[in-house]
């Protein structure tokens, strides 16, 4: 781990909501999978998929 990751990597999990797994220390594509089937379990269906560029 970079002294740089060692400041920002706090930084930007504070920020980070809850829902997103990407990238990020201790969470993998499938524990997203197992979040997607419990919230389709709790009757959410609605899903949003954006990708903003400049």
């Amino acid at each position: 781990m970079t002294a740089a990751m060692l400041v920002l990597e706090p930084i930007f999990e504070a920020d980070l909501p809850s829902e997103q797994y990407a990238y990020r220390p201790g969470r993998n594509a499938q524990q997203a999978v197992i979040e997607v089937e419990e919230r389709l379990h709790r009757g959410q269906t609605d899903v949003v998929d954006a990708d903003l560029a400049d």
